[in-house]
């Protein structure tokens, strides 16, 4: 998947170490900029092309505060994210169409559920993976939205999209840490993860996609999948 510009905007610097290792701790989110003065991050985000994916910003900074700071760079960011140690200003996070509000003191647990949610609220068409292809000299862009399956073998992957398979080097687990922001796409064995988006049908542990592609829950990944998944399969193949 494609980077999340982020941009950090908190007055205690403190404050900005700790997210900056919770943003670095988080596959696929890039950390742009982190500024102590909001006046000074108003001029860059005002001079920005092109709009950043996530604002994380302090509301009460001196020279300006994060409220009066968002109300002039709309457009600017494509998701916003209000840090405060004062839960009243959660409200004034609806008035701004703010995405989430991270409360202060926080770690990292709750920094993950809450970027999570945002991330999984952005307009997933537009989210990709770039993949470089076994034996090729070459890399190639992937939706994530047309990927059906994902098997390993080896050292390197199978995608199965709508189009075609791809055979890139990498990892299972690295490509689940990239997809982790995306609730449809869910491991079900020590080699395969799934798009369930493309589930056609169920009989007991066997699951078959698009493209008559079947794949076995994994013995170990089944209680899992009896807890989470077993009820939305069976709505959505009714």
């Amino acid at each position: 998947m494609t980077p999340l510009s982020c941009v950090l905007i908190d007055d205690d610097p403190a404050a900005i170490i700790q997210l900056t290792e919770c943003i670095s701790n988080y596959p696929n989110l890039n950390l742009v900029r982190a500024f102590t003065d909001p006046i000074k991050a108003r001029k860059y985000l005002i001079e920005l092309e092109e709009p950043i994916d996530i604002l994380f910003t302090d509301v009460e900074m001196p020279g300006m505060s994060g409220i009066d700071l968002v109300r002039e760079i709309k457009g600017k960011y494509r998701s916003l994210i209000l840090v405060s140690g004062h839960l009243h200003y959660a409200l004034d996070g609806y008035d701004l169409d703010a995405q989430q509000f991270l409360s202060k003191p926080f770690d990292y647990r709750k920094f993950e559920k809450i970027v999570s949610s945002v991330i999984s609220k952005l307009p997933q068409t537009e989210a990709s993976i770039t993949i470089k292809l076994s034996g090729k000299n070459r890399a190639e862009r992937l939706l994530h939205r047309d990927i059906i399956a994902i098997e390993s073998a080896s050292n390197y992957l199978k995608i199965h999209t709508t189009e075609k398979t791809y055979v890139p080097y990498g990892t299972l687990s690295e490509m689940q840490a990239l997809l982790k922001p995306f609730s449809n796409f869910r491991r079900i064995s020590r080699s395969v993860i799934i798009n369930t988006n493309f589930v056609k049908g169920t009989v007991r542990y066997k699951i078959t996609l698009d493209k008559n592609m079947v794949f076995t829950v994994g013995e170990s990944y089944r209680k899992e999948f009896n807890k989470n998944f077993a009820n939305y399969f069976k709505k959505k193949c009714k």
